[in-house]
């Protein structure tokens, strides 16, 4: 029989989480206006920021899942897992979520005119109005989402252990 900890660890998902820690990285960096943007931003520049810091946490998460196995477990980590490691997961999926609802936030509630545009059975541009009831829709929906995971995630970790 193979070794259980050799064969739940990863190095393709590690080798991925590493890049795409990397990327966050590099956004986040632009949103401080520390290195160039690839191309024109359509926004201010500190949206890279929360490009970033969700690429970056996603990145962490990846990473971890490829370490501790937990791609085997439905995202769950190990029982015998670290806490400081737990909660460096757990923290990482919460940023991720944050960075992702703060740019919806940001479409929604931002200043400045947007153009809006569908794909579909009813194509063609969209009221700005509507794009943004739309968006703030998917931002209260999201930040409920980040609170959850948040508080779940918290209550997993340092909740009392029966």
């Amino acid at each position: 029989m193979a070794d259980q900890n050799a064969s739940t660890f990863s190095w393709r998902l590690i080798a991925i989480g590493v890049f795409t820690a990397g990327a966050g990285l590099y956004f986040g960096l632009v949103g401080i206006e520390t290195l160039p943007p690839p191309s024109p931003i359509h926004g201010p520049i500190w949206l890279a920021l929360f490009v970033g810091v969700a690429f970056f946490a996603v990145g962490i998460a990846v990473i971890v899942s490829g370490a501790t196995g937990a791609y085997d477990r439905s995202g769950e980590l190990p029982a015998d897992t670290p806490v400081w490691i737990a909660i460096v997961y757990w923290l990482s999926g919460v940023l991720a979520a944050a960075g992702l609802a703060s740019l919806g936030t940001w479409v929604a509630f931002g200043g400045g005119t947007r153009h809006f545009s569908m794909i579909g059975l009813f194509s063609g541009p969209v009221d700005d109005g509507i794009g943004r009831t739309v968006f703030g829709i998917g931002a209260i929906i999201t930040w409920l989402l980040v609170a959850v995971m948040a508080c779940s995630g918290a209550k997993k970790i340092f909740g009392k252990k029966n």
